[in-house]
């Protein structure tokens, strides 16, 4: 086996491990979509937050007045 048929072969090989434009654009779609939802969640516990903290807030000036 000659030096190119070889070269040519270990690209071949490598080229089997490597992700299609179809792959990249089925992970861009689910990454897009992780991110909508982890920004939702993150809306949601902020608001959580906000709520919590003036519960808080009124619960010590009814104690303290």
């Amino acid at each position: 086996m000659s030096t190119v048929e070889q070269e040519v072969s270990s690209i071949k090989a490598t080229l089997e491990h490597l992700a299609t434009k179809a792959d990249i654009a089925r992970l861009d779609s689910k990454l897009e979509k992780s991110v909508s939802d982890l920004t939702w969640r993150m809306f949601g516990m902020l608001i959580g937050l906000l709520a919590a903290f003036g519960t808080l807030l009124v619960a010590t000036q009814t104690i303290f007045d």
